[in-house]
């Protein structure tokens, strides 16, 4: 928690606004079209949002995608990443923001509007503002100047009404002095493992009695998982990429480009001594040439340390240009100079040599391969996006699919325990979990990259495995906890003991337990090879007391030792406790502009007119 606190504070103002922005449409009561006009793809209260705005308003974030892409995306790869929707949503939330602004009669004066416009980068010219710039950039982008200053002082009023807002969410000093307190108080702890070598009997072995009650009594160790039977079509860029071909000369050209990055070339050892003139270094090379004194000698009485001498290991790359033919023309180890530098005269000292490493084009050819296959595969996938879209909304089986398009048929028993493949994709369990017995679910992006669409055959419940399943396991968790409560029995009286006054260190000795001794932590530290649950015990008990804590087959008594306070005068804690409130209080301000934006939306109403929007984007 601590280390939470002391990232740097966020400007509430700028991720407020970008929650209220990026809020999805879903649940914003938005009805299907009636009394929008036939130029409107949405109505915000009394306002409509028109089909012409929207056009330039995607046209300018489908630009910005594209750019993170590295190529141009068409409009059917952005609608499949869901920009049409962000762009909708993003209009329609200015335009509510906007509303409410108009409603609270605020309003944005001239002269900041002309300082906004004026300190706008693109109109910049060499005397100033750039009345030339602002005219190409309003042909360009099909706006009035009319229009688009009015855009400019709409955003400024938006802004002033987020302000105030956010002003209002002022967090008493006694909320981050109670949170400083509790994830800054340190404690100190001593403890003693016990496991089933001090038992003086091993336990007994159950029989099939207690085996069954143990099964009876512990279902949840033992019940399977609900488990969803699912088929599916997948495009996944490694499979697709393995029936890609790509010829030898396709490698060899591409090895032959980027052959100089494959291997690493040679690197040395070195160690410099710089001097103020061509003679001090030469007679210094002297001195060491005839054995009168050696490098690290000579660098001291220049007033140079180790670390000022090392430059450790480098490429010919990595150091002067002057001195490269010198140094890296040297057989072996050895002291190079006097060479002239940039910085001066200087010696070398060449302590080993690392040879250059290549990859051949053999060895290399196979992950060249599968590289540009794998980037082929992409492009294919993504190209085939738009018909497995209209396939699926067409009402075709999972079996047309992949019989129609790049995609492969699939099947998976997918349950909480399912690992590999695409059970440890995040997208495609939740495309799982949405997914509807006997119907295609809508097509999905993987995060480990590709597309998936999922059919649910059947859901088999969660049951009990009978015991002759599992009886292995049964018998191994019974004379665990078996063990478990005899050693818990001898630590209760070890800890009566210490209860009596006697320490830990004189009841471990009897047995021969080794007595472990932690520093002070805070409750959110992790000390290595203790369970999770003993530091919350610890941070429960009084100066002095015990407390037993299981830990697989065995427990651990632990004593609580110290208890440190954060010191609130603490030049290091000051500065803690004033990130904490910075946070409470942004966290609260976003809390409460999202609930006023949905509020606002709410109360004015808003429509779309989908047919509109697909119009629009259909023209692009």
């Amino acid at each position: 928690m601590l280390n939470s606190f002391r990232t740097k504070k966020s400007n509430v103002l700028a991720w407020a606004l970008m929650v209220l922005l990026i809020i999805g449409l879903a649940g914003f009561g938005i009805g299907a079209g009636g009394g929008l006009s036939s130029s409107s793809v949405a109505n915000v209260g009394d306002s409509d949002i028109s089909a012409q705005e929207y056009a330039r308003a995607f046209d300018s974030e489908l630009r910005a995608i594209s750019q993170q892409f590295g190529r141009n995306l068409t409009v059917e790869e952005a609608r499949a990443l869901g920009l049409d929707r962000n762009t909708l949503t993003r209009l329609v939330n200015e335009r509510a923001l906007s509303g409410e602004a108009d409603r609270l009669g605020l309003s944005t004066g001239d002269d900041l509007v002309r300082e906004q416009l004026e300190g706008i980068p693109g109109f910049q010219g060499s005397e100033g503002f750039d009345r030339d710039a602002y005219a190409f950039f309003l042909d360009r982008s099909g706006l009035s100047a009319s229009e688009f200053e009015s855009s400019l002082r709409e955003e400024a009023t938006r802004t002033l009404l987020v302000t105030g807002l956010s002003a209002g969410t002022v967090v008493p000093d006694t909320a981050a002095r109670t949170l400083l307190e509790y994830a800054g108080e340190k404690r100190g702890f001593s403890w003693v493992r016990l496991n089933s070598g001090l038992l003086e009997e091993p336990v007994a072995e159950p029989d099939d009695a207690a085996l069954a009650t143990w099964h009876e009594e512990h279902p949840g160790l033992y019940t399977s998982p609900v488990t969803q039977k699912l088929s599916y079509a997948a495009a996944i860029p490694e499979e697709v990429a393995a029936d890609i071909e790509i010829s030898e000369e396709e490698l060899q050209a591409e090895y032959d480009a980027r052959k100089d990055t494959l291997g690493t070339p040679e690197q040395r050892f070195l160690d410099r001594i710089g001097f103020g003139t061509m003679e001090e270094a030469t007679e210094a090379k002297t001195r060491l040439d005839s054995g009168d004194a050696g490098f690290d000698e000579v660098a001291t009485e220049r007033g140079l340390s180790i670390s000022d001498t090392e430059l450790g290991l480098v490429t010919a790359l990595e150091i002067d240009q002057r001195a490269r033919e010198a140094v890296f023309g040297a057989d072996g180890p050895g002291i190079i100079g006097p060479v002239e530098t940039d910085l001066g005269p200087a010696i070398y000292r060449v302590n080993a040599i690392i040879a250059e490493q290549t990859v051949s084009f053999e060895e290399a050819k196979e992950d060249i391969r599968q590289e540009l296959a794998t980037e082929l595969a992409r492009s294919q996938i993504l190209e085939e996006i738009r018909v497995i879209d209209d396939l699926i909304a067409g009402g075709a089986r999972l079996e047309e699919i992949t019989e129609e398009t790049i995609m492969r048929a699939g099947s998976i028993e997918l349950n909480a325990n399912t690992t590999g493949g695409l059970a440890d994709d995040p997208a495609f369990r939740d495309l799982a979990a949405n997914a509807r017995e006997g119907e295609e679910t809508d097509l999905a992006e993987l995060e480990g990259g590709g597309l998936v669409t999922v059919r649910l055959e059947e859901t088999v419940p969660a049951s009990l495995i009978p015991l002759a399943e599992v009886r292995d396991q049964v018998e191994a968790d019974w004379k665990a906890d078996a063990t478990r409560k005899a050693l818990t029995a001898q630590a209760e009286q070890y800890a009566e003991a210490i209860a009596s006054g006697e320490s830990l260190e004189s009841v471990a000795e009897g047995p021969g337990l080794t007595v472990e001794i932690s520093e002070p932590v805070t409750r959110n530290d992790v000390v290595p090879g203790l369970p999770p649950r003993l530091l919350a015990d610890v941070f429960t008990l009084e100066d002095g007391d015990t407390a037993i804590i299981p830990d697989g087959d065995g427990v651990i008594l632990v004593q609580l030792t110290s208890i440190e306070a954060a010191d609130p005068e603490d030049e290091t804690t000051a500065g803690i406790e004033e990130s904490i409130t910075q946070q409470i209080s942004d966290m609260a301000a976003v809390d409460l502009l999202t609930l006023y934006n949905a509020a606002v939306r709410d109360s004015i109403g808003v429509t779309v007119n989908q047919g509109l929007i697909d119009s629009t984007l259909s023209q692009f």
